[in-house]
């Protein structure tokens, strides 16, 4: 019953990004389902930039802990903010240092957004995460609208542009991925919860792949 349910509201919460969308902008909300694709290695050579404007590659925050991935855009008048708030959220509540235990990587789907748009999202979302050293874990990147593109294929995460509203069609939540950059587990939903953020970062630490994926939480 409460598996139906969180799947339910993870639905209601796809319906709502999709009622975003001008009149003329005609939404399938089940078209913008995540499609999963565990196991796969994330295109880790793509192109991407910080906060600094400096050039780094998706690969570059591998290698060493886990990574969390969220696709977002910070526009986003409806899932993103609630999807980055509660995922900070989460992970503020874990025994977990980012840097040391766990990357966290926010990757934005919109080429509106540059630099000093990601150095105030990253210090907005770092204030609500109270660990040390979190500067050194949480980045907000941006990239061309290719190789954006590029990661969210493989990630599974379709989304699409409404010019008369000048907001994103897209689906809520994130994935887990290991230090390999294959994709361990994805997580539904705006709302994920400390334990399965727990369950989930071990899991990708330990490099497990799962067929069972996360739950839905808003």
């Amino acid at each position: 019953m409460k598996r139906a349910l969180a799947v339910l509201l993870f639905g209601l919460s796809l319906f709502a990004a999709a009622s975003m969308a001008s009149a003329s902008f005609r939404v399938d909300p089940a078209a913008f389902a995540f499609r999963p694709h565990p196991g796969v290695r994330l295109p880790l050579a793509e192109p991407l930039y910080a906060k600094d404007g400096r050039a780094v590659t998706l690969g570059e925050f591998f290698g060493r802990e886990p990574v969390v991935v969220v696709l977002e855009y910070l526009r986003c008048k409806s899932l993103c903010g609630l999807t980055l708030e509660n995922t900070m959220t989460a992970l503020d509540a874990l025994p977990l240092d980012a840097g040391r235990d766990f990357q966290m990587l926010a990757i934005s789907i919109d080429p509106r957004d540059k630099p000093a748009d990601l150095a105030r999202a990253e210090a907005k979302y770092l204030a609500l995460y109270h660990h040390p050293g979190a500067a050194e874990g949480i980045h907000f990147l941006a990239g061309s609208v290719e190789a954006v593109r590029q990661i969210a294929d493989t990630i599974g995460f379709p989304y699409r542009f409404d010019p008369d509203t000048g907001q994103y069609i897209h689906p809520a939540g994130f994935i887990l991925a290991g230090r390999d950059g294959r994709i361990s587990r994805y997580i539904f939903g705006v709302g994920p919860t400390a334990s399965d953020l727990s369950t989930g970062l071990a899991d990708a630490a330990r490099g497990q792949t799962l067929s069972q994926i996360g739950r839905a939480h808003v």
